[in-house]
């Protein structure tokens, strides 16, 4: 019993020291690794071997492909291009926002880069039409958030990956089509009951400024495009690597010269990989010590077989809010199901890995997350950001945090995470 609970220990240590310090989580998980490996007697070799290489190169490749998309501008423009289709009609921009961040996020950017996009292009737009910046940014991270656990990002390949290692397959479908109609709910809430966008009077100013003309494609950005079209079929309908395909595409577009390769690579949020890869060392020698089935014999005395993709949803929220959803939360909580279905006879497995990773990542809109800092930081950049504004930010977008955790909390105890 020491083992199991010593590990669980040096994994909460390692979140709150990275959470409190501030520091990348994944460097201190593999201090610590190190640490719990000498003190229970686990060779370095051993604890060398857990780094997930097939998972780093999935992840780099596909961060990489796509930091060339935008260091070359192609997802700037793609987003632009979609915009012009309002033609002047405000209330249309929400729509068009969550489409296109659904779309781009889908097709393998994932929450982290196409929130990134989706922020300044919306604190862009509210600046210019004088509109409440957050009716028109909580759309656009809707729709990357919707899309943002499809198969070929990197939230879904960890989800997948993590999943699999676990014994836990088919989880593919329900986790990109209940991420997608969590956030679909969220946002047709806001739109018509919260910023009562259909009630919105339109006025000759703000239908001029919403009909600008932009920069037309050129032909890096248009061979961008087809690359990741190339990427997108040859990972889903061919089944090769989606890091190693995104690899080739992205030597392609160098060869071109359509991309700046050293700009590319410093774009790469190396931070990220570090993180998701280094707290995975932990995570696995934790297992290897038992701490996993020792969390999951916690978690059961808390869980009914109706109650369980719900609680597992909201704790999974709460973890995320101040940890990495895919380097932290997911490989922590996933491994957990196969023992809890076995305490929880006629417990989904494939609805309670559904709740952890939507659960993670509803949470993610939390301005002490990934994705809620970088609104928060287009915001600040933005020409219109005040001292107060900053603040009522940061309390908004806590509140709609918790706001989508409850939501998919619901979502799972109705029963909608074993749909599919």
């Amino acid at each position: 019993m020491l083992y199991p609970i010593l590990s669980l220990v040096f994994l909460a240590a390692a979140i709150a020291v990275g959470c409190v310090l501030k520091k990348n989580t994944g460097v201190i998980s593999i201090a610590f690794a190190l640490i719990l490996a000498r003190i229970a007697g686990i060779s370095d070799k051993t604890v060398i071997g857990y780094f997930n290489n097939s998972l780093f190169i999935m992840l780099l490749g596909i961060m990489f492909l796509f930091c060339i998309a935008q260091n070359n501008r192609t997802l700037e423009l793609l987003a632009r291009k979609a915009i012009l289709l309002c033609r002047g009609k405000v209330k249309l921009i929400p729509i068009v926002l969550f489409v296109l961040g659904a779309v781009i996020s889908f097709i393998g950017p994932g929450l982290i880069s196409t929130t990134a996009l989706m922020a300044v292009l919306a604190m862009a737009l509210a600046a210019e039409i004088g509109i409440d910046p957050l009716s028109f940014l909580l759309f656009g991270a809707l729709g990357a958030f919707s899309g943002g656990l499809s198969p070929i990002t990197p939230s879904g390949i960890v989800a997948i990956e993590v999943a699999e290692k676990s014994g836990i397959t088919g989880i593919a479908l329900p986790n990109a089509l209940m991420m997608f109609l969590v956030m679909l709910f969220c946002a047709v809430i806001l739109y018509f009951f919260v910023f009562k966008w259909h009630k919105y009077k339109e006025s000759e100013e703000t239908r001029n400024k919403t009909a600008i003309a932009t920069d037309k494609f050129k032909i890096e950005h248009i061979a961008t495009l087809l690359g990741i079209v190339v990427v997108a079929v040859l990972s889903t309908v061919f089944n090769m690597n989606i890091g190693l395909v995104s690899f080739a595409v992205a030597v392609v577009l160098l060869i071109c010269k359509f991309a700046d390769e050293s700009a590319a690579i410093k774009a790469v949020p190396w931070n990220t990989l570090l993180m998701i890869t280094g707290v995975g060392i932990l995570i696995s020698l934790v297992t290897e010590l038992g701490g996993i089935d020792l969390l999951s014999d916690g978690l059961r005395l808390l869980m009914g077989e109706k109650t369980a993709a719900a609680i597992i949803t909201v704790l999974a929220g709460v973890m995320s809010w101040v940890s990495s959803a895919s380097g932290v939360v997911m490989p922590t909580l996933i491994p957990t199901v196969p023992t809890l279905v076995a305490s929880l006879p006629g417990a989904d497995p494939i609805a309670l890995v559904t709740g952890v990773c939507i659960g993670a990542n509803a949470a993610a809109f939390s301005p002490l997350s990934s994705c809620g800092g970088l609104m928060l930081a287009a915001y600040s950049g933005s020409k219109i950001a005040t001292t107060e504004g900053r603040n009522k930010m940061f309390a908004h977008l806590f509140f709609f945090s918790s706001a989508c955790i409850g939501v998919a909390a619901i979502f799972a105890l109705i029963g909608c995470f074993s749909w599919f």
